[in-house]
Parts: C-alpha cells; structure tokens; sequence
C-alpha cells in the first residue's frame, strides 16, 4: 500500500511539468524574423520541438554555423532540450524563423510563436524585436 501512495504521490508531482520558454527576444534578419530564447525542459526526457506555428507568418526550425552571418542557418528537423536540462536559440546555434511574414517587422514589435514538442507539449515564446 505505501508503495501505491508513493507511486501516485510521484506521478501527480510530475504532471504540470513541461518544456517552457525564458529570454525571450527576436531579430529582424535576411529571410524574416529570428527568435532566439532559452528552452528549458523540466523532465526526465529529451524532448525535441519539431514545428511551430505563428499568426506572423511561416515558422522554421533553423541551425546554424556559428561562423556564418547573422540569420544564416540551414533548416532542420528538430530542436532537442535535454533532459533536466535547456537550450539556447541564438544567433550562430539553433533557433526559430518567421518569415513569410504578414506584416513589415519593426524594432518594438512582438512576435508571437507557439513551438510543439515530440511528445505534443506546446511551448508559449512572445519575442519582441530588438
């Protein structure tokens, strides 16, 4: 019986926890806007965000060679955040593109996207343009 009530006790500790986004912010670059942040990811998996949506426009998952120009990367398949763990989009490493955008992005401006994991978990970023 305890061992039941540790098991339920462990099991309800882990619902709520889900990848989150923190340090937000964007870029305006060559083929629209980049999104950098810090994905976090409280749980004992890697979770791999695999597409993205945005009211902006089209979302991409982009890597790049940190030697390469700014907003210069090549689209990818998957972003993985390990386990316990984060990782940093950013300028020379992973991040997100909007491009196609609906709108002329200006310095101020938010953009809103909302990433999507492997296991479905969606992930909330509002970066505003710098």
């Amino acid at each position: 019986m305890k061992i039941l009530i540790a098991l339920v006790v462990a099991a309800a500790s882990l619902q709520g926890k889900t990848p989150s986004a923190s340090d937000q912010s964007a870029a305006i670059v060559k083929d629209g806007v980049a999104i950098y942040a810090t994905l976090n990811n409280p749980t004992m998996y890697d979770s791999f965000v695999q597409s993205g949506t945005s009211a902006a426009g089209r979302v991409e998952l982009r890597d790049a060679d940190p030697s390469a120009p700014l907003g210069a990367g090549q689209p990818t398949s998957n972003i993985a955040i390990p386990a316990y763990g984060s990782v940093e989009l950013k300028a020379g490493g992973p991040y997100v593109l909007v491009s196609d955008l609906k709108a002329p992005p200006k310095a101020g401006d938010t953009i809103g996207v909302t990433l999507v994991t492997d296991g479905g978990d969606k992930i909330a970023v509002a970066a505003t343009i710098r």
